[in-house]
């Protein structure tokens, strides 16, 4: 057994895990699949609450958790409260609960929820740090589009320990590439339902396509008619080599449940051209080649189109088929200013020395394109990102679902950080917090397909994150790496201010797996040749 770190709250921890202690019984270990007796009653007190519906915050409030769902929202102020008690009078005592948060000053709301998320898992990069960076930010579901390099058997395997709680992890919904490995039928319309209809006998949630062959359109069609028979989500990263005739709203109207990134949209939009002007010497198979010239394609579209016809498209489809769209502005901005990106605050403490190893320029590595980046080339993703955030936000305005993925993983991007700093290009884009956080909870459970996640509501899942300041006033609040204010009196005040995450109903404190994180990092840079002790 792991040995115990702390006692908060009433709750122990072991390392970074809670155990949830039953009056009278053993305890409930996080890290193992045994369950004994019913889970413990859980009270939030005095809290505002931020619901995930895009409503206003409201409080003080106390929550009750019942086992992994919320039991009921109930006011805590002293009129609300004495109203409820003469309501009460007669009635059956409510029972106290096994454990009390007080929160008074405090903030709860829905875990974030990303849909967007590489477990890059290895030797080197233990899945438990980046789980543990994932949850230490808030973020209590993910849907991921691999782990490690399993196969999908393996990921659903993966699934199924975080639901038995045998992994400290957000709540996961798989969705695997499709086309990888050397499966013929991936390239076929026959083939292609045939894997579909085994992937969800499996348990796999959704599938992932990028490029071809899953881009062909006669694949395609087969792939999301499938899936949609079977009840699965299909995810497209809409790949230059497959764009045409595929472009955006080509791909949503043919049935795909997300899109993924900024791909698609542009092309949707020619008016002069069908396919983009691309250099002579253009190579896909350059990553240089491609990741410049997808950014410019939006310096290409026709703008007037982009805001009419695109969006009234996409959102005919999606009050068709429920089609949401997925961003990720946060994974390219190294695009348009890498010493920046390369330079985060938090990469000495949070960011694995062979995490950071595979960030930078390396024609053999994935996304690690930067050793030809000049500034005339961030100029033009700088202005490509003016056209694709405002494009999205207008989207948003006119209806349209947006939900956050991070992508993170590459171009200097961590895990956990990049969920918030999504969080910060939404409002970038234009929209209000409200707007941002209701794409993180609500919208992005139904991406998961999940109707009972993603609000702070009687019945729903509790899944949820419980802050020291208001998320609305500044989602920075959010960062593992905390915020420093600094008054008049030029006095700084830092604060960690994501105090507990709690996924199906266990409760995790935050700064505990953040500090493992920052361990792991510690003990990753000491262990290598010739490192310099600090």
């Amino acid at each position: 057994m792991t040995k115990m770190k702390s006692v908060i709250c009433g709750v122990m921890i072991l390392g970074a895990a809670v155990l949830c202690l039953p009056q009278g019984g053993r305890a409930q270990n996080v890290n193992t699949a045994e369950q004994t007796g019913p889970y413990p009653s859980l009270e939030i007190r005095d809290v505002t609450v931020i619901d995930g519906s895009g409503g206003p915050a409201f409080g003080p409030v106390n929550v009750f958790i019942k086992g992994n769902r919320i039991e009921r929202v109930a006011p805590s102020d002293s009129i609300s409260r004495k109203e409820k008690d003469e309501e009460g009078t007669g009635k059956k005592e409510q029972k106290a609960p096994d454990r009390v948060i007080e929160g008074k000053g405090m903030y709860v709301m829905p875990g974030l929820i990303d849909v967007h998320i590489h477990i890059n898992a290895s030797k080197d990069v233990p899945a438990e740090y980046i789980y543990k960076l994932l949850l230490g930010h808030g973020v209590t579901t993910i849907r991921t589009f691999n782990v490690g390099s399993d196969d999908p058997k393996g990921m659903v395997e993966e699934k199924k320990k975080i639901a038995a709680n045998q992994i400290i992890a957000p709540r996961m919904y798989v969705y695997p590439f499709w086309g990888r490995g050397d499966d013929p039928r991936s390239s076929t319309p026959e083939g292609a339902r045939q894997i579909v209809d085994e992937w969800h006998a499996l348990g796999v949630d959704g599938v992932k396509i990028i490029g071809k062959p899953g881009l062909w359109p006669d694949v395609f069609s087969a792939i999301t008619s499938e899936a949609r028979k079977n009840g699965m989500g299909v995810a497209v990263h809409i790949g230059q080599d497959g764009v045409y005739p595929m472009n955006a709203v080509q791909v949503a109207y043919n049935g795909a449940s997300t899109i993924e990134h900024h791909y698609g949209y542009p092309e949707s939009s020619y008016t002069d051209q069908t396919i983009q002007n691309l250099p002579p010497g253009y190579n896909y198979s350059s990553e240089p080649d491609r990741f410049l010239e997808t950014g410019r394609s939006w310096l290409q579209a026709d703008v007037a189109k982009l805001h009419g016809e695109v969006i009234q498209s996409l959102l005919d489809t999606m009050h068709r088929t429920g089609f949401i769209m997925v961003p990720t502005f946060s994974i390219y901005e190294a695009n348009r200013d890498v010493t920046r990106a390369a330079n985060l605050p938090w990469h000495s403490t949070y960011t694995l020395p062979v995490v950071m190893d595979s960030f930078l320029p390396n024609p053999a590595h994935h996304a690690s394109y930067f050793y030809e980046w000049t500034s005339n080339k961030e100029a033009d993703w700088a202005r490509a990102y003016r056209r694709w955030l405002d494009f999205v936000n207008d989207y948003k305005n006119q209806g349209g679902v947006v939900a956050v993925g991070s992508d993170t993983g590459f171009l200097f991007e961590l895990w956990g950080f990049g969920t918030i700093r999504e969080l910060e290009m939404l409002e970038e884009a234009g929209f209000s917090p409200l707007e941002a956080l209701h794409a993180a909870t609500e919208n992005g459970a139904k991406v998961v397909k999940n109707p009972e996640l993603g609000l702070v509501r009687q019945g729903y899942l509790a899944d949820l994150v419980v802050l020291t300041e208001n998320p609305l006033a500044d989602v920075k609040v959010f960062y593992g790496s905390g915020v420093t204010r600094v008054g008049t009196d030029r006095k700084e005040v830092h604060e960690q201010c994501v105090k507990y995450t709690i996924r199906d109903g266990v409760i995790f404190d935050s700064q505990a797996l953040l500090s493992d994180v920052r361990e792991m990092v510690t003990k990753a840079k000491q262990a290598r040749p010739g490192q310099v002790k600090q």
